[in-house]
């Protein structure tokens, strides 16, 4: 039995459950989904693999396949990061955290867990209702008999034909109300005298003319047409009281018997209704376990199609997501496999005794620990040590917290001293910026950093920003008519991903940072230093510099620095050691000598003259490649307008045939 680790786990296989998969692994969650093996008797894909046409799902207007939507929907999921099991989750342990899933060949524990088993809808039995082919008995099944009206009443097989419904709920009275709008006439076959469905419900579909009922009876046998083309042509119908079979021509038959929701695995951990289907507290996927969720028609007995599953599936991975930001959720590598070694640490020495579990950093319960690949059970490791193996990823909301605290540091006073280095007034730079984040409100909730986390996350954070700032612009700069802003930051993602060969996770940051006037500068100025010359110094975002335009060569300037004002002016290259500059966040006191700015040299010069070389060559670049993208976009407009020519059917206009053997003279 393999044992894995992850932030996320995903139980299902059909839009909810690859809608969340999507946007979990797209929120860097690593997720694990267990799409099950003839879980219910339902192939992997979940209920769509069962049906042939799929014709109201968004972005098909063709329709398409169940099984092949199914597929396209498992491949999106992979593209994104997440890793698939073809198991069935068989029993899970909801009684602790983290949450326990079990296979027959895996254990998973998981910190959230999102429940997408769907619901199986109840199907009849009897002669011609199965599944085949050839037209024989026991082959109508997605020939003529279905379990869905919404879903496959529309077909062109349906339309202007008579059906027939089975069942006497408000299902069967909703589904009869719909497909009278497509069928000619619709019968409802009740086994007993009344309805079992609400008043409102029944006078709905008695009063409407094209829908007729059939007391007391029960379909005994289907059989094909008398074309010979393999689809539903008749049942044969028996009344249950005089035991009389009658010929009953229709098209379409449809069960609307009810469903049953996939969730005997879970036991009755998480609470369910009278019929079995997963509880979550209104407008939200919560259920009544903390960090356990639900989506799709498990938790939903009213709408039960694709399309709101897939919506319900998004919810699920956003609150999972921000549940996983509230509860500190230590980094896994995805499908990290481990070993649950139980480990007590007494007196500084890690001895086989009495499970412990560690949890941000400190020993809190007695429970089993599991221990990381790598980190070996009998070796003597003190309780910091064996914390110091757990790292916690930084959460959106932990990036939010450490930006405000860069950005608002600078207002602190600060005195600098001549003999300080750099090193030292980076140090309690960022000690302020580590101060600013843990009294923030947003951050008492939210695990410990110091000063030098703060640090090492804050230059990942300016590093990535700062190129796809750079890949942004250049989006922009190809911006064309018709274009929207997300289409714009989407040309900006390929553009990151294909220079750094990596995705762009830091999309909060961004729009955090883009149009804030001090990081801006300071991220020009580092752009300026690293395009310029090899002998530019390491940028550290805690002493970087500012530009000045007040530098003027062969002048020396010895008018004071005004008290707590900042300094904005710029060490270049080989300006010599005395000249003093203040940090970005560190302030002058008034006690501070005279600048001195020394003459530039021919070095310096020559630095400039290379930058803007740089730049300038850059720019043509650009301009280069965005009048190649203006051709290849004005020869595709060409193409489609000559197809649009000559796929008209009435006699083209003397301009337009101007206008086509024109564009013919072109393309040839």
């Amino acid at each position: 039995m393999e044992t894995h680790k992850t932030k996320l786990c995903i139980i299902g296989s059909g839009p909810a459950a690859h809608a969340a998969a999507i946007y979990a692994a797209r929120a860097d969650l690593t997720p694990l989904l267990f799409e099950g093996w003839m879980a219910n008797d339902v192939p992997p894909g979940g209920q769509l693999t069962t049906t042939t046409d799929v014709e109201n799902f968004p972005g098909f207007p063709e329709g398409i396949l169940g099984v092949d939507i199914a597929a396209k929907f498992r491949k999106q999921s992979e593209r994104f990061g997440t890793k698939i099991f073809t198991e069935t989750v068989n029993k899970v342990d909801l009684s602790s955290k983290p949450f326990k899933l079990f296979t027959n060949t895996r254990t998973v524990l998981a910190d959230a867990v999102i429940v997408s088993t769907g619901a199986k809808a109840r199907r009849l039995g009897f002669a011609g209702s199965g599944d085949g082919e050839g037209g024989g008995p026991g082959c109508f099944w997605n020939r003529g008999i279905s379990a869905c009206g919404v879903r496959d009443g529309a077909a062109p097989i349906f339309r202007d034909k008579p059906l027939a419904v089975i069942g006497g709920g408000d299902s069967a009275m909703e589904e009869a109300s719909f497909l009278a709008n497509y069928g000619s006439k619709v019968y409802i076959i009740h086994r007993r005298d009344a309805f079992r469905a609400s008043k409102i419900m029944q006078r709905r579909a008695l009063s409407n003319p094209k829908i007729e009922v059939i007391w007391n009876s029960s379909v005994v046998e289907a059989y094909g047409d008398e074309n010979g083309k393999g689809v539903l042509g008749g049942l044969k119908v028996k009344n249950v009281v005089t035991g009389d079979v009658s010929d009953l021509k229709v098209s379409g038959l449809f069960f609307a018997i009810g469903h049953e929701p996939a969730t005997k695995f879970l036991d009755g951990q998480v609470e369910l209704d009278e019929d079995g289907y997963v509880v979550t507290k209104p407008g939200t996927t919560k259920t009544s376990v903390v960090g356990v969720f639900a989506a799709g028609d498990v938790q939903d007995k009213k709408y039960r199609q694709a399309i709101t599953a897939a919506g319900t599936g998004c919810m699920a991975a956003l609150d999972a997501e921000h549940y996983l930001q509230e509860i500190g959720s230590p980094q896994v590598e995805p499908c990290q496999v481990v070993r649950a070694a139980p480990v007590t640490v007494e007196r500084g020495q890690a001895v086989r005794a009495a499970p412990v579990t560690i949890e941000f950093g400190q020993v809190v319960r007695a429970d089993p620990l599991t221990v990381y690949n790598g980190v070996s059970e009998s070796r003597s490791k003190s309780t910091t040590n064996e914390c110091r193996g757990l790292r916690f990823k930084w959460s959106p909301t932990e990036d939010d917290v450490l930006i405000s605290a860069w950005l608002n540091t600078n207002k602190d006073p600060y005195v600098g001293h001549e003999q300080m280095g750099n090193e030292q007034r980076a140090a309690a730079f960022w000690k302020r910026v580590a101060a600013y984040y843990s009294l923030s409100p947003a951050a008492a909730t939210l695990p410990k950093r110091e000063f030098n986390h703060c640090k090492q996350r804050w230059q990942k954070i300016n590093d990535s920003v700062r190129k796809f700032v750079e890949c942004y612009d250049h989006a922009l700069s190809q911006r064309t008519r018709g274009q929207s802003e997300d289409d714009v930051v989407q040309v900006a993602y390929h553009f990151y991903f294909n220079n750094c060969q990596r995705k762009f996770t830091l999309e909060h940051a961004w729009r955090k940072l883009r149009h804030d006037r001090k990081w801006r500068s300071t991220y020009m100025s580092q752009s300026s230093k690293t395009s310029g010359s090899s002998k530019r110094t390491k940028f550290d975002e805690g002493v970087a510099f500012s530009s000045s335009s007040n530098t003027k060569s062969n002048v020396e300037e010895h008018a004071p620095v005004p008290p707590n004002v900042e300094e904005r002016a710029t060490v270049p290259p080989n300006v010599e050691e005395h000249a003093t500059v203040t940090p970005i966040g560190v302030k002058s006191s008034e006690h501070k000598e005279k600048m001195v700015v020394t003459q530039t040299t021919n070095e310096e010069r020559e630095f400039n003259s290379q930058r803007e070389y740089n730049s300038r060559s850059r720019l043509e670049n650009l301009w280069a490649l965005n009048e190649k993208d203006i051709a290849e976009r004005n020869k595709l407009s060409r193409i489609e307008l000559l197809r649009s020519l000559l796929g008209k059917s009435e006699k083209l206009s003397e301009r337009e045939e101007t206008l086509k053997n024109k564009l013919i003279d072109e393309m040839l």
